[in-house]
């Protein structure tokens, strides 16, 4: 089969209006060139269309006519590649949806290993931002919570003892295998205060778990949360 024909194939299971890369074609493994030649031919007739450099979707058609990407779908190119995640969405967009805050930002942060950078898609403008730790599937649940954790004194709308009220809730809902990974997470990447705050989390919440955070922090640091006495085990974790 000629990489024209495999490549229009390939294109042909892509469901309309959904974005993609050229990486995410088979062929473009075995001929990079060809593919590339081969989409250019497709998007010249028109059958599929390029939404920036190296990205593409095939028109997708609505009651008035062809629909550009949803706003989702912009955002979706920078969290996967192909089906595995490379990324999630932080900052005030998280804790908009975690009910932390009411403030609905213009501009949608993702963590990911990329390089920082912005991009501006239309209506929509997207920030790029190193993560702490290497981003799958199974830690994102993990690396939103201790992102909130670590942004407690910065979040809009709350005040730090209720980002830990909420978090706690979260975090009661984990089970053995999801604390595990979310202790070992805060160990390897995120910054003293964090951990405290998350050992504080599970302390309180009965979690022998804690005692794995409070071996890895300086016991002579002090860390300025501003609790404003609420959480009584906080002086425990030297949070003030």
């Amino acid at each position: 089969m000629s990489i024209q024909k495999q490549v229009v194939r390939d294109i042909d299971r892509i469901e309309p209006g959904k974005m993609f890369t050229y990486q995410e074609l088979p062929a473009w493994r075995s001929s990079p060139e060809s593919t590339a030649k081969a989409m250019s031919l497709l998007v010249s007739r028109g059958q599929v269309r390029r939404f920036s450099k190296g990205v593409f979707y095939r028109p997708k058609q609505g009651v008035l006519g062809e629909v550009r990407p949803s706003d989702n779908e912009k955002i979706r190119l920078y969290l996967y590649a192909g089906e595995e995640r490379i990324g999630y969405i932080t900052g005030l967009s998280l804790y908009n949806r975690m009910g932390l805050t009411t403030q609905v930002p213009k501009t949608v942060t993702v963590a990911t290993e990329k390089a920082r950078q912005k991009k501006s898609l239309g209506n929509i403008d997207i920030s790029l931002v190193p993560s702490k730790a290497p981003v799958n599937e199974r830690n994102k649940e993990y690396l939103e919570v201790l992102d909130a954790l670590t942004d407690i004194k910065n979040i809009p709308d709350s005040q730090p003892f209720e980002v830990l009220d909420v978090l706690s809730q979260k975090i009661k809902n984990m089970d053995e295998g999801a604390l595990n990974s979310l202790v070992q997470l805060a160990k390897g990447y995120y910054p003293p205060a964090t951990k405290a705050l998350l050992g504080l989390i599970l302390d309180t919440n009965g979690y022998a778990i804690s005692r794995l955070l409070a071996e890895d922090l300086n016991p002579t640091t002090r860390y300025n949360i501003g609790l404003k006495g609420y959480w009584s085990q906080a002086k425990t974790w030297k949070i003030i």
